[in-house]
């Protein structure tokens, strides 16, 4: 600083605005993904937990106003996760249990940096290596549990989609189409965002352990 000037230049000046340091944009993005992330796991960890504990399956009330697609994927989920509460209530509370961490430890690292705790940093960090693990062991999941649970729910699938195509007025789909229709939201769709979410992990890991995090928290390496 000389004489009143800052001198500060380049992109870390973008970080000042009236002495006090101004979070950079991509940790504000970041942090948003993590907010919408954190609440979407904690709502559906917590509907799963109820869901085991009170031991009553879910009901899903569709109206017709979803296209075909979009109703098999919601039928599809809340079909498996009834099956799973009842036939694999070990394995469904372990799932749920481990999103739910995860969706707290977002949203704790949401809270962190947005009021500016020094801890911000160190907890989109710890986000980062527990929405790794979280993803891996999804994919575990998908693979171990959801691929061979496929076969015996399809008959509860047809039945609930074929009812939900009469109330919408559309064609009763075939045992083979509801059997791709399984496939592709069940297992192949998950696993893509499972991928998905080990490379936002590794996204959070890289930028939050980065020049940018540290100056703006003033933590050196």
């Amino acid at each position: 600083m000389t004489g009143g000037r800052d001198e500060r230049n380049g992109p870390d000046r973008r970080l000042f605005a009236e002495g006090k340091p101004r979070r950079p944009r991509w940790m504000t993005f970041l942090t948003v993904l993590m907010l919408l992330g954190g609440g979407r796991m904690f709502f559906s960890s917590v509907t799963d937990l109820r869901r085991l504990v009170t031991g009553l399956p879910e009901v899903l009330s569709l109206d017709g106003s979803l296209d075909g697609q979009q109703e098999a994927l919601l039928r599809g989920q809340v079909v498996l996760a009834n099956a799973l509460s009842q036939y694999r209530p070990a394995i469904l509370l372990i799932h749920s249990l481990a999103r739910l961490a995860l969706g707290l430890v977002y949203l704790f690292a949401v809270a962190a940096v947005f009021s500016r705790d020094p801890r911000g940093r160190r907890a989109s960090i710890l986000a980062g290596w527990v929405g790794l693990a979280v993803s891996a062991g999804n994919a575990l999941f998908l693979v171990l549990t959801v691929r061979p649970s496929l076969p015996w729910i399809l008959p509860n699938l047809s039945q609930a989609l074929a009812q939900d195509a009469v109330r919408a007025g559309r064609p009763t789909p075939l045992l083979e189409e509801v059997a791709e229709q399984a496939r592709l939201f069940l297992l192949e769709v998950p696993l893509v965002i499972s991928a998905m979410g080990a490379v936002f992990s590794l996204i959070l890991l890289a930028y939050f352990a980065g020049r940018r995090a540290r100056m703006f928290y003033n933590q050196p390496r």
